[in-house]
């Protein structure tokens, strides 16, 4: 009979635990966390984007001006460089490409919290023209700069995270 009692009881400790153990492993407090750390920007600060700059000056640039990132790779990939930047706990990063004929930019893909995403399109509107009605929902928006040269894309790519993405047009 003794066994019986701590077999119910075993029964009740086991079917109160389940329910806290699934609460404290649940998405959404993992997402919060992430939130804590990476408080809202007040100034969101473009990356370096000047069509055929070379590393050197893109490493420049980035040790002087963005100081929230830090170089985390140097690679060449399928004919060409990319340099890999983020932030220290990981969730925002830009990525630049470079042509690994000539040293030259041709890309460049920063990741931004969803958080920030009104300030960073709000700037883009600012500095240049929307080239075709935006999808709010999905942060799809396209800009260009003055003379059209550059293509500047936005889009949602996870719950907490979207990118801007600069391309030249040739």
């Amino acid at each position: 009979m003794n066994v019986n009692k701590y077999f119910s009881f075993a029964i009740v400790v086991f079917l109160m635990a389940v329910p806290l153990v699934l609460i404290s492993c649940s998405k959404n407090d993992n997402l919060d966390d992430v939130e804590e750390l990476q408080p809202e920007l007040k100034v969101w600060t473009e990356p370096y984007h000047v069509e055929g700059s070379t590393i050197d000056e893109v490493k420049n640039y980035m040790d002087f001006s963005m100081k929230r990132y830090g170089l985390v790779s140097e690679a060449t990939i399928a004919g060409s460089i990319q340099l890999t930047y983020k932030t220290v706990n990981g969730n925002e990063g830009i990525l630049y490409s470079f042509y690994a004929s000539n040293g030259e930019l041709y890309s460049v893909i920063d990741t931004e919290l969803i958080a920030n995403s009104r300030l960073v399109i709000d700037y883009l509107k600012e500095h240049y023209s929307l080239i075709v009605p935006a999808n709010e929902a999905t942060l799809e928006y396209n800009f260009t700069n003055s003379d059209r040269s550059m293509v500047i894309t936005t889009a949602k790519v996870s719950d907490t995270c979207f990118n801007v993405s600069y391309a030249y047009v040739k």
